[in-house]
């Protein structure tokens, strides 16, 4: 490999065409050279080429030159590019989830387990500078011990036509608290619902919990405004995150018990300050970093499985109405 990697975009619909703007800016960052695009519809090859100047492929003639490839293909895809890639000898990134079953997702792993390549799953948000100041002040103890989270992953929008809102954007949020309270849930509590048509769920709640902590996740296609926020309550105050707008408030509000009473203290708000970035180019910039250090991801193919596990078992417990232990 050359000092500075080659990468191919595989798939450039309206999240590839995020992607394809930051690796555009990435190479002109010199971290990279963007090989092209790889897409099977000739319009949006087309659209794509006037829209921002760059190669695009209808066959698989970029993958020759690439050294890593990005996959951001629609989900029921992604097993079949990512194993392409993987036996070229390409280090990969893949969108999350990482493949439509829990069963393609094991056997890429063993794939990446036999080589000696890359393979990053796109988790976007553990690459968000609000998460990495929320660790740092969970760290601190500021708030002491989580007691619960709460997560508001909606707004109204498109709805997606290769997975439920549950494996679409829900999972954000399950790996976000898996992440936050440092360990697998117990058990997964999910409903779905189908209110624009029966294919796809297109809001859900879920409830994981770790024991003693406990997450619950809302999302939706349908709410108006756009949120991507979570509650962390402790029993010393409480964190408020908005990692839409990269903004974390630290609540010193606990309740102080008087003989038979809780009485609710209020110790003020603290604004936190950090430098706002875009999660996205960091995701790609570290995908590059691993690239050329060999070093495992922050977000690898073992993320995207344990992931995959709640997902499975959240439709598992919306299918037979009960609570799934994991």
């Amino acid at each position: 490999m050359t000092a500075v990697p080659s990468v191919l975009l595989v798939g450039v619909g309206r999240w590839g065409e995020n992607h394809l703007r930051v690796w555009q800016r990435l190479e002109a960052e010199g971290l990279c050279r963007l090989v092209g695009v790889y897409d099977t519809e000739k319009s949006r090859r087309q659209s794509i080429a006037e829209k921002f100047g760059v190669k695009t492929f209808s066959d698989e003639g970029g993958f020759a030159s690439a050294d890593a490839v990005d996959v951001v293909v629609p989900t029921y895809n992604h097993f079949q590019v990512v194993k392409k890639a993987l036996l070229a000898g390409k280090d990969v990134l893949v969108e999350k989830s990482v493949t439509a079953t829990f069963k393609e997702a094991l056997e890429l792993q063993k794939l990446q387990q036999r080589s000696s390549h890359i393979l990053m799953v796109g988790h976007l948000f553990r690459y968000n500078p609000a998460l990495d100041r929320t660790m740092k002040l969970l760290k601190e103890g500021e708030i002491g011990k989580i007691r619960f989270l709460r997560g508001r992953f909606m707004g109204f929008r498109d709805k997606e036509h290769d997975a439920g809102v549950l494996a679409t954007t829900a999972i954000h949020f399950i790996y976000v608290s898996n992440y936050i309270v440092g360990k697998f849930p117990k058990t997964v509590r999910a409903d779905a619902d189908f209110l624009l048509d029966q294919k796809l769920d297109d809001h859900c709640l879920i409830r994981l919990n770790y024991g003693p902590e406990f997450s619950i996740i809302e999302s939706d296609y349908f709410t108006p405004g756009k949120y991507r926020t979570f509650d962390i309550i402790g029993t010393r105050g409480s964190i408020v995150l908005d990692m839409l707008n990269q903004k974390v408030e630290l609540r010193r509000e606990w309740h102080v018990k008087s003989g038979t009473r809780f009485n609710a203290y209020n110790g003020g708000i603290i604004p936190q300050n950090f430098e706002f970035e875009e999660p996205l180019h960091l995701e790609l910039r570290h995908f590059l970093g691993c690239i050329k250090s060999r070093k495992r991801p922050l977000t690898p193919i073992e993320d995207g499985i344990e992931t995959f596990k709640v997902i499975e078992a959240a439709y598992k417990s919306v299918k037979i109405d009960k609570t799934i232990k994991l």
